[in-house]
């Protein structure tokens, strides 16, 4: 059985949750061999993920028998096995990373089916895959985005380097419940000559669980919009220590290890894991 990690953030647009899950599925997806799924949910949401590893001309335009609104019809008439997701999903890296597009449907559609049919479909996913990947989006409203992350194995949740946004979420019921579960948190878009470093503030709130930092990166917020994600990190593997890419490389494959390592998955590729990267 695979394990299920959602990415979610208290506070829209100001954590660079998606950012951080492109980021670290794209290192996974090349430096180890787990077999890994990015679902999406919604088709409306997931644009960013098809943007950043496909260029225009190389975008594949979703078919109504692909993709998440295929499985569910699939659940729902008790046809879906484990062994058909791949047939579904677009494969991204061969045998190692796959793309489920999401549903073609309004959230408010999506909601209803969701209620009843996404539980059971993420369970057959991780009985398909070491690693199902999804962005479990932001906010604290309740509704299946909250029985989304409620469901994850392992919770990301993506905080910003903002004082005033901290103390609000540690102080929330959120906040209070991850203590009784598998969490890590990422300061995405993270500023390094802030005095809000990682240390200080888990000084301040003292929070328990991992936590990773994500500098704030151009090239790789290029790369994401123009279809060239694989490639970034085809380019960067290797940096020098004073390379301008070299800390974040650096930084998501630490959160990669963290991931892959939480999971169980830790079979490196590319002949064993290059620990003096």
């Amino acid at each position: 059985m695979g394990m299920m990690v959602v990415f979610w953030s208290p506070f829209p647009g100001q954590s660079g949750t998606t950012a951080s899950l492109l980021a670290a599925a794209s290192c996974m997806g090349l430096e180890y061999s787990s077999r890994m799924l990015l679902l999406g949910l919604l088709r409306e949401e997931d644009g960013a993920v098809q943007r950043a590893f496909y260029t225009p001309e190389k975008n594949p335009s979703p078919l109504p028998d692909i993709g998440m609104d295929a499985l569910l019809r699939l659940l729902q008439n008790r046809k879906l096995e484990a062994s058909m997701l791949r047939d579904y999903a677009q494969p991204l890296l061969r045998e190692r990373l796959d793309v489920l597009p999401g549903s073609a449907k309004p959230s408010a559609g999506f909601a209803g089916m969701a209620e009843r049919w996404l539980e059971p479909l993420l369970d057959t996913a991780r009985r398909a895959y070491d690693l199902v990947l999804l962005d479990g989006g932001s906010g604290t409203a309740p509704g299946w985005r909250e029985e989304l992350r409620n469901w994850a194995d392992l919770l990301v949740v993506c905080l910003p380097q903002n004082r005033l946004l901290l103390e609000r979420f540690f102080q929330s019921p959120e906040s209070a419940q991850l203590g009784a579960r598998k969490a890590m948190f990422v300061f995405g878009q993270f500023d390094p000559a802030s005095s809000l470093t990682i240390n200080n503030l888990q000084r301040r709130f003292r929070w328990q669980q991992p936590a990773f930092p994500v500098v704030h990166n151009t090239g790789w917020l290029d790369a994401v919009q123009h279809g060239e994600a694989i490639p970034y990190w085809f380019r960067n593997r290797k940096t020098l220590r004073q390379h301008e890419n070299h800390r974040f490389v650096n930084q998501v494959r630490a959160l990669a290890h963290a991931l892959i390592d939480g999971a169980g998955m830790n079979q490196p590729l590319f002949g064993g894991k290059e620990d003096k990267l």
